[in-house]
């Protein structure tokens, strides 16, 4: 046993390696995915091609961040900014949503001289202090949180018009830069907006001159049944933030995609980042991003999502379960009572990992190219898990 440990809280299961949709323990167990590093292996775990890239790029790349501008940086951004909804144009480089919620927070005040954010409360938006701020995380940090962020409650059925009014009369103060969110609330519970919600927040912003940002670190790369979960809504975002499923979980990196008068707007901010897209991670995410477009994977989220999301459905019958919900897959079970670590716990035991929200929602998100056959074993799985409680 390691006397000295890099972090705190990590489940006591050493992965020691793993295959498209499985993970094998050091003592050889597999276990079916369900997690995907939390929605960052969209294209399976171990692909060739991207291992190819990177092996490529390690033996011919140097890595001079501030002096030598790269063609696959050129490359990755031009991609990025091509396949987005809306009209990017540019692409900031840095390593993680976290940092690419930063990026946006700073741009949007820097591009309306505006000082409030307004966001979803209860949804994570990353650690770092900005985007802790602006998302669930506050909760959780020391010290006061950055000021000037609004948050307005999970819109549902019941509530969703009076969300909209509100962040409408918040507009008309003149003082919001931007509204900050997921497309589909990811880590509060995989609630998904009540379809009339998005379109008419996006009129509103449209009318006030406010800046949309949709954070899709999580949601976006096929995810949702979409390559970009905004497209569900037709949205056209000013700026988007990417990380998770554009490496792959070949490195640590994500980007800030904004359009050109954005950028224009917000031209001089502080953006520097030593290790945003080193080489050898912008040769995985080119890699990575060609392999979910060929594949076109949005399309087996759809269709696997859509079919898990029935299966889980008859879990709804259960006195512990309240509702299952999902869209493409990105997945969750929201409990009646707290049992999701027991449910965890007989489910890795059986073979299967899965996670839990910090509200205690069960969390689903498999890679995107989960199977039929290996998708009916998982969902029996966490059948058999409810069974006794």
């Amino acid at each position: 046993m390691f006397k000295y440990l890099a972090d705190y809280g990590s489940a006591p299961l050493y992965i020691k390696d793993g295959k498209g949709c499985y993970l094998y323990d050091s003592f050889g167990r597999k276990y079916i995915d369900f997690v995907a590093g939390w929605c960052v292996g969209n294209v399976g775990w171990k692909r060739k091609e991207i291992i190819e890239a990177i092996k490529k790029e390690a033996t011919e790349g140097v890595y001079i961040p501030a002096f030598l501008r790269s063609k696959k940086w050129e490359e990755l951004a031009n991609l990025l900014c091509k396949i987005a909804p809306g009209k990017m144009h540019r692409a900031f480089r840095c390593t993680s949503g976290s940092e690419a919620v930063d990026y946006a927070i700073r741009c949007a005040r820097a591009a309306t001289k505006k000082i409030t954010i307004v966001s979803i409360d209860d949804v994570y938006h990353g650690y770092t202090y900005g985007a802790a701020s602006v998302g669930d995380a506050y909760k959780r940090i020391t010290g006061p949180v950055v000021p000037g962020f609004v948050k307005l409650p999970i819109p549902n059925q019941n509530n969703y018009q009076q969300v909209i009014k509100r962040f409408e009369d918040l507009v008309k103060k003149g003082d919001v830069a931007a509204f900050l969110s997921e497309p589909v609330w990811s880590n509060a519970g995989v609630f998904i907006p009540p379809k009339e919600f998005y379109p008419a927040i996006q009129k509103i912003c449209r009318k006030y001159d406010v800046l949309l940002i949709m954070d899709e670190v999580a949601t976006g790369f096929g995810r949702c049944g979409k390559l970009f979960a905004s497209e569900l809504w037709n949205l056209k975002p000013d700026m988007m933030c990417l990380a998770k499923g554009l490496t792959g979980g070949y490195g640590a990196a994500g980007a800030l995609l904004t359009t050109e008068e954005v950028f224009q707007k917000a031209r001089g901010i502080p953006a520097y980042s030593t290790f945003g897209w080193a080489y050898i991670e912008t040769a995985a995410m080119l890699a990575n991003v060609k392999l979910i477009l060929k594949e076109k994977l949005w399309e087996n989220s759809e269709k696997i999502g859509g079919y898990m999301l029935e299966q889980l459905k008859e879990l709804e019958s259960h006195s512990k379960v309240k509702e299952a919900r999902g869209v493409g897959l990105l997945l969750g079970i929201e409990l009646r009572e707290p049992v999701a670590t027991k449910i965890l716990l007989k489910c890795g035991l059986r073979g299967l990992i899965i996670a839990d929200t910090d509200n205690g929602h069960l969390f689903l998100s498999p890679p995107l190219i989960l199977d039929k056959q290996t998708a009916n074993k998982g969902v029996a799985i966490i059948k058999k898990a409810f069974g006794g409680l």
